[in-house]
């Protein structure tokens, strides 16, 4: 997958063929499609590794136990930025964007909202626990995919920001994960109010 995203990178788009990827690659076109059914596929399976590589990083945290479900968020976004800086220039490139008005996320991100619903799984079963997550009957399960939505809400602010050291992306992170859990949980007025006042007249990601 590292050279798919090396060709990528160098050529400014995806190689024009299988038979030509594996050429360069000195491999047949066996090679390929033992693994990957189309560059499509191959592209899938590096957002989910980014999500699961991040996952079982933070969970191997010592605290991560007794995190309560907005602190496991906290952590993972907070964790996944940083590490995909080491590949964000492939992510400007490929990653693939969200038309809301479709209501569903692109099919290419399949593999990674499977992934993410594993954590969100997690938060939810723990916010309902400790109180921190209403359960409002058949409502609740829209939750899982509510968060995959904003877990790639964070990852477009990322892509866009220009502040220094991505400040703008961590005050994100922050106003928008606490509005979050207050529409999942009992109220959501006063921090939709701060995450409105921190966006309004300004480009997503922009710096000042």
């Amino acid at each position: 997958m590292g050279r798919y995203q090396h060709y990528v990178l160098e050529h400014g788009n995806p190689p024009p063929s299988v038979y030509a990827f594996a050429k360069e690659l000195e491999i047949g076109e066996r090679g390929f499609f033992e693994h990957f059914g189309s560059f499509e596929s191959l592209e899938s399976s590096l957002w989910e590794e980014a999500v699961r590589e991040t996952l079982d990083s933070v969970r191997s945290g010592e605290d991560w136990a007794g995190f309560n479900g907005r602190q496991c968020l906290l952590t993972f976004l907070y964790a996944f930025c940083d590490r995909i800086l080491d590949q964000r220039s492939f992510f400007l490139a490929r990653f693939p964007r969200w038309n809301k008005s479709s209501g569903q996320p692109p099919k290419g991100l399949c593999g990674m909202r499977v992934a993410f619903t594993e954590l969100a799984d997690e938060i939810l079963e723990k916010g309902m626990s400790n109180g921190e997550v209403a359960c409002r009957g058949a409502m609740t399960r829209t939750y899982p995919l509510g968060l995959f939505g904003h877990f790639l809400s964070v990852i477009e602010f990322n892509l866009a920001d220009t502040s220094s050291k991505f400040e703008r992306t961590d005050a994100y992170i922050e106003k928008s994960v606490r509005l979050a859990f207050d529409v999942i949980g009992t109220q959501a007025v006063d921090s939709a109010f701060d995450l409105f006042r921190f966006l309004s007249g300004r480009s997503w990601g922009k710096s000042d």
